[in-house]
């Protein structure tokens, strides 16, 4: 009989019960004793199966992928909303739940299957009479079905054997595609959830990091631009979840994050978190609702990683089922705040010191940075050292009222459109006056990355002068819920706006004026809203 250390005792207790035939179909990993990842087709055959048997789920699709594979959703809720109002109205919490937006990693598409199923079926029924649960569980069905050797596909992944790719049809890495925007899935995703707005997005994701004693590891959002919302998942809803996720089931879980150096002896250089940028799904979504990151341990088993995310995702759904008073204020919060600056670049903040566990490892040819694969020893070690887990600001730039562009970049205003972010167009001509931001320099990165030579500018902007604005420039008011993400997204200088990302390219003179004006009033002639 295989020895289970006591840490993941539960873990493997919740694998096996969940395991269990009865309640519905069990899925393919369950059927095949967590031997292989389940098909697009296989995913579509269980959902069918528990409507089939009664469950009361609404099977929808969300979209279509590059190569014409419909990508499902699910709403589980009791009783069941059919509409965005109905769901606001039900008074419950509506929670976004996403798997599989890189398709090598497997767990959380597995996970989201059997708690569909427990959730309608099974022992958990009784929770979905506080929460209404909107689940994507294969976002990324093209790359899900690039099916080939983890070696080569994941390497360094402790099983299945056969899993998909990474990247989406286009070979986009849907994970960096929230800001351009270039991917079906992407489009697809963000209308869903404009038009449903849950209050909590949750991404379920497997790290390929560094070697350490969890479990599970998860983030808020991560964008310097903090809200009330964000911080109170950061530093009260994380925390107690991570409690909880010790409590009941032993699993221990941490904030994000990599070692600087895994030499056992470089160690005590610290724990740090990823990068901040809205094209990251949880960090676009924290600026304005709940957003939490979950990242299995991609070096625990198959059987391990389903049962740790399982477990994670139930707890949080508890969590926020019990404490949906705080989170509907701090959300009511987050959504009337009107900041009058945005952070547009961001480092790490200074770190704090806290135990982590790590294992300790030995050389295998690959260096002791973050992410090189060394040889496992199975000894875990804690040790004190410095954590950097949110970042602080570096640049900040003031709101305006509102954002003016000329009526040629509406491929600009199609994306703003998509985050959510209401745009209006004059529909008469107007002067009055005009900040407009002066382009000192352009850098362009010597490398492509997701298919963009990255640009950074640098300037400032200059003093009001008088300005004419024609019939057919949109307008970006910033008192909106939206506004400053719409701010973040618009400044020219901003690390990871739609001037970083080309789509501003055509315009942008050094020593001249950046097509982006602010105005510190609304122009007061006939406007229209932007469908």
């Amino acid at each position: 009989m295989t020895r289970i250390t006591p840490i993941l005792c539960r873990v493997a207790c919740i694998t096996l019960v969940l395991a269990m035939p009865g309640a519905a179909q069990q899925t393919v990993p369950e059927r095949t004793a967590f031997a292989r990842t389940s098909t697009h087709a296989e995913v579509l055959a269980f959902l069918d199966s528990l409507a089939a048997r009664g469950a009361g789920v609404t099977v929808g699709q969300l979209g279509t992928s590059t190569q014409g594979r419909p990508i499902p959703y699910v709403i589980a809720a009791r009783p069941m909303v059919a509409t965005p109002a109905e769901a606001r109205r039900s008074g419950k919490p509506v929670l976004y739940i996403q798997a599989n937006i890189h398709a090598g990693e497997v767990e959380g598409k597995e996970a989201v299957q059997a708690l569909l199923r427990e959730l309608t079926l099974g022992s958990l029924r009784p929770l979905l009479d506080s929460v209404v649960v909107l689940a994507v569980p294969i976002y990324n069905t093209d790359g899900n079905e690039a099916l080939g050797p983890s070696d080569r596909n994941r390497p360094g992944q402790n099983g299945p054997g056969v899993v998909g790719l990474r990247p989406n049809g286009q070979g986009y890495d849907l994970n960096r595609d929230y800001v351009k925007q270039e991917a079906p899935e992407t489009r697809a995703s963000l209308a869903f959830i404009a038009e449903w707005d849950p209050d909590l997005f949750m991404d379920l994701h497997t790290t390929n990091g560094s070697y350490h004693g969890y479990a599970l590891t998860w983030s808020p959002g991560l964008n310097a631009n903090v809200t009330t919302a964000n911080t109170w998942v950061q530093d009260g809803a994380l925390p107690e979840i991570r409690q909880r996720m010790h409590a009941r089931h032993a699993v221990e879980t941490f904030a994000y994050g990599n070692f600087r150096n895994q030499d056992p002896d470089s160690l005590v250089l610290g724990w740090v978190t990823y990068e901040s940028g809205p094209r990251f799904g949880t960090n676009l979504m924290g600026m304005s609702r709940l957003s939490i990151l979950s990242e299995a341990y991609s070096n625990d088993t198959f059987e391990r990683r389903i049962a740790a995310t399982f477990a994670f995702v139930v707890e949080t759904i508890r969590y926020m089922a019990v404490r949906w008073d705080d989170a509907r204020r701090v959300l009511a919060s987050t959504i009337s705040a009107r900041p009058d600056s945005v952070v547009i670049r961001s480092n790490f903040a200074p770190p704090h010191s806290d135990t982590v566990v790590a294992e300790i490892t030995r050389a295998a040819g690959e260096g002791a940075g973050p992410f090189a694969r060394r040889v496992r020893t199975g000894e875990m070690r804690r040790i004190v050292m410095p954590v950097v887990d949110r970042f602080m600001a570096t640049r900040r730039e003031a709101i305006p009222v509102a954002y003016a562009l000329d009526p040629q970049w509406t491929d600009v205003v199609d994306r703003l459109r998509r985050q959510g972010i209401v745009v209006e167009q004059l529909q008469q001509p107007w002067s009055g006056r005009s900040e407009r931001f002066t382009v000192d320099s352009t850098v362009i990165s010597p490398r492509a990355f997701e298919g963009h030579r990255m640009m950074r500018v640098e300037g400032a902007w200059t003093a009001a002068a008088r300005d004419s604005l024609p019939v057919g420039t949109f307008l970006v008011p910033t008192g909106q819920r939206l506004g400053m993400l719409a701010a973040f997204l618009l400044e020219p200088a901003s690390e990871d706006g739609y001037t970083t990302w080309n789509f501003f390219d055509r315009a942008l003179r050094a020593r001249a004026a950046h097509p982006v004006r602010r105005l510190a009033v609304i122009p007061p002639v006939p406007r229209t809203l932007v469908r």
